[in-house]
C-alpha cells in the first residue's frame, strides 16, 4: 500500500505550506506581537515564567537555563505527563492561577477540543518528526541502512519478528498517537487526513504493524527509560527525533529511520496561557520564543529543528533522506475513533494479573471500595474525560484473590460485548469474601509465574492491598525471588492500588523495584490512575 506519486508530491506540498505557516506563526507571535527580540524589558526582568512543557523537552533544560539568564527572568519548567494528558489537564482548568504557558508538543488536540482561546500568545520555534529508530545490526538486516522504507515495509518486518519495538500510549502522548495517525494514514493512501471511515479498512494491515510492539509507556520521556533498561526486549523504538537524539546522547546506539511516505510533525508552540493570574505572562513567554528564534543552533544540538532557519542550523543525527509530512486528523471524532480502535482492535492484547487481597483488614468500606473500582474496570464506568480506563477487548485478565495463601486464580479473555464474559466478571468480584491473613509476596510470586508462562508482549501486574503483611516471605524473600527472574519476566512492572496506611513505605519499594508505581486509593482519583497505568499496559 505505497503511496502513489501524486500522493506523495502533495504531501511534500503540504509540509512546505505547513513548514512556512509555522515559521510566519512563530515570528509574528514571538517577535512582532509583543515579543522582544530575545531581550527581555526591564519590567520583565526578576520575574519568574513557569511553563508546563512535553517531557522530551527536558533535554532543553541547559538551553533555557541560559536563556534564563540572558532574559533576567526565572524559568521553571514542569513535565506532569504526555501532551493528551497535558490538553486534558488543560481543558479541566488543572493548570489555571500556577502555570503561565504551556509548550506541548502539539496544540492541535487542544484546538479540535475547542480550547484555543486558552492561549493568549503560540510561537511554535521547532519542530520534530515522528520517526523509526532502530539498532544498526537489525536495520543492516532489513536493508534499511541504505534506502528508507515504506511503512507497509516496516509492518512486514514486525509481522515477520524482525522488528520488535516500543512506542508511547496514543491515549496520552502526542508521539504514540503520531506514529499511530502515521501508520494508518499511509495505509489509507488517499493523499489527504485521515477519516473514520479509513479506519476500519486499513484495520488488518495497522494490526499487522503493532504485532511487533513489546513495549509500551505514558510519555516520551519514560518510554526511552524503558527502552534502555529494557534490553533485549525490543530493536526499535517509535518516537519523535529530539527523543531519539537524546537518546542516541545517553550512549543508545541507534540508527534514526524516516518512512518514505510520510510522518507526521510535532510543532512545539510556546503558547501563554489567557487564564494565567499572573502579569505580563504573554510578555515573558514571548520573550523566550524571540530568544530562542535568535539560538536556533541551540535548538538544533537538542534534536529540534528551528523553524525559521532553514538548513542554516543542523544537527549531524539528524535522520537522512527525504521527509515528507502526513496531514494531521481533522477532527476529534477521527482522534478518538483511532485511538478506541488501538485500544481494543489494533494492538497486541496485554495481560494483566489483579492480585486481590481479600484479608480479614480489608472488610468493610476497604473491600467494598476495591470491588467498586473493578467493577467500573469491567462496565466501562471508570473513565477521564469520557474515555474508558477499563478492560480492553481481546484482553487476558486473570483474578488472584489472597490472603494467607493464594485462592482460585480465574483468567479470561476480557470481551464487553459478550454477556457471559462480563457476567463471570461481575460473579468473581462478588465472590470475594475477606478473611485471614495476608500473605502478599506469596500471591505476587505466584502472579509472576503466572504471567511469565504469558505469549503477550506487554504484561502487568495490578496489586489491590491495604499492603498489611501478616505472612508468608518478606520483601526481602520477595526482592531476592524477583533478581533471579528471567530478564523478561522482571520487565513485568508492578502498580499497587492502596487501600489503607500499613507499609506504604515497602509499597513503595515494591513498585520501584518492579518499574511500577504507587496509587493511593483512599486519597486519589481511582480513574485517573487506571488511566496512568494503561500507558504501561
Amino acid at each position: 500500500m505505497n503511496m502513489t506519486k501524486p500522493h506523495r508530491l502533495l504531501l511534500a506540498l503540504l509540509a512546505l505550506v505547513v513548514g512556512v505557516s509555522l515559521g510566519a506563526c512563530s515570528s509574528l507571535s514571538g517577535v512582532d506581537g509583543g515579543g522582544s527580540q530575545g531581550a527581555a524589558s526591564e519590567e520583565l526582568k526578576g520575574t519568574t515564567l513557569r511553563i508546563v512543557a512535553a517531557t522530551e523537552l527536558k533535554a532543553l533544560d541547559s538551553v533555557v537555563a541560559q536563556a534564563a539568564k540572558d532574559l533576567g527572568m526565572t524559568i521553571e519548567m514542569a513535565y506532569p505527563g504526555g501532551t493528551l494528558d497535558n490538553t486534558e489537564r488543560l481543558g479541566e482548568g488543572g493548570f489555571d492561577g500556577y502555570y503561565e504557558a504551556t509548550w506541548f508538543a502539539t496544540n492541535r488536540y487542544a484546538e479540535l477540543q475547542g480550547l484555543g482561546e486558552r492561549f493568549a500568545s503560540t510561537s511554535s520555534v521547532a519542530t520534530s518528526p515522528v520517526l523509526l529508530g532502530v539498532r544498526p545490526t537489525t536495520a543492516a538486516e532489513l536493508g534499511w541502512d541504505k534506502t528508507q522504507p515504506t511503512w507497509a515495509e516496516i509492518a512486514q518486518a514486525a509481522s515477520s519478528g524482525a522488528l520488535k519495538f516500543g512506542m508511547t500510549d496514543p491515549g496520552t502522548s502526542n508521539s504514540g498517537f503520531s506514529a499511530l495517525a502515521s501508520v494508518a494514514t499511509s495505509f489509507a493512501d488517499t493523499g489527504s487526513a485521515l477519516s473514520t471511515q479509513d479506519i476500519a479498512r486499513v484495520a488488518p494491515q495497522v494490526r499487522e504493524f503493532f504485532s511487533g510492539q513489546t513495549v509500551t509507556s505514558g510519555s516520551s520521556g519514560w518510554l526511552t527509560t524503558a527502552f534502555r533498561s529494557e534490553t533485549g526486549k525490543a530493536n526499535a523504538i517509535l518516537s519523535n527525533e529530539a527523543s531519539l537524539i537524546d537518546l542516541k546522547n545517553q550512549g543508545e546506539d541507534i540508527d534514526l529511520i524516516a518512512p518514505s511516505d510520510g510522518v507526521i510533525f510535532a510543532d512545539y508552540p510556546l503558547s501563554a496561557l489567557s487564564t494565567a493570574d499572573q502579569p505580563l505572562a504573554k510578555e515573558k513567554a514571548q520573550a523566550l520564543a524571540g530568544w530562542l528564534e535568535q539560538h536556533p543552533q541551540e535548538l538544533a544540538d537538542a534534536g529540534l529543528r528551528p523553524t525559521t532557519a532553514g538548513d542554516s542550523a543542523r544537527n549531524p543525527d539528524f535522520a537522512p533522506g527525504l521527509l515528507l509530512e502526513i496531514p494531521f486528523p481533522a477532527s476529534q471524532d477521527v482522534v478518538s475513533a483511532l485511538i478506541d480502535s488501538y485500544n481494543n482492535d489494533l494492538r497486541s492484547p496485554g495481560a494483566m494479573a489483579f492480585m486481590l487481597d481479600t484479608s480479614g483488614s480489608m472488610a468493610g468500606d476497604r473491600i467494598a471500595s476495591l470491588k467498586a473500582t473493578l467493577h467500573s474496570l469491567a462496565d466501562g464506568s471508570a473513565q477521564v474525560n469520557g474515555t474508558s480506563v477499563g478492560f480492553r477487548d481481546r484482553e487476558d485478565i486473570t483474578f488472584v484473590p489472597f490472603s494467607t495463601a493464594v485462592h482460585d486464580q480465574r483468567s479470561l479473555v476480557f470481551d464487553a460485548a459478550n454477556a457471559a464474559t462480563v457476567g463471570e466478571v461481575g460473579s468473581a468480584i462478588e465472590a470475594l469474601d475477606p478473611s485471614g491473613d495476608t500473605a502478599i509476596y506469596e500471591a505476587l510470586a505466584a502472579a509472576y509465574d503466572h504471567l511469565g508462562a504469558s505469549a503477550s508482549n506487554i504484561r502487568s501486574i495490578v496489586l489491590m492491598s491495604d499492603g498489611e503483611l501478616t505472612a508468608g516471605r518478606s520483601f526481602d524473600d520477595f526482592r531476592a525471588y524477583y533478581e533471579a527472574l528471567p530478564n523478561q519476566v522482571k520487565t513485568i512492572p508492578t502498580f499497587v492500588i492502596l487501600y489503607g496506611e500499613a507499609n506504604a513505605e515497602e509499597m513503595t519499594a515494591l513498585a520501584e523495584l518492579t518499574g511500577g508505581k504507587v496509587f493511593d486509593a483512599q486519597r486519589g482519583d481511582l480513574a485517573s490512575a487506571f488511566k496512568e497505568i494503561r500507558g504501561y499496559q
